[in-house]
């Protein structure tokens, strides 16, 4: 696993959690729903960032 890439992929991910949590906030008037909306993000950046950095045995020399 390359550390550096997934830490980027985190880094980038973290963006829209920060805007789009303080919209969510806007629209519900709920930390419930900013928590909800954060936990979504925060699934999807980890599944994709170890999607991203996973290195299969045959491609590694």
């Amino acid at each position: 696993m390359d550390i550096a890439r997934f830490i980027g992929i985190i880094i980038v991910f973290g963006v829209p959690a920060i805007w789009f949590g303080g919209l969510v906030f806007d629209w519900f008037h709920s930390w419930v729903a900013v928590w909800i909306w954060e936990i979504i993000l925060a699934i999807i950046a980890i599944s994709t960032a170890l999607k991203a950095t996973r290195h299969k045995s045959a491609d590694v020399h």
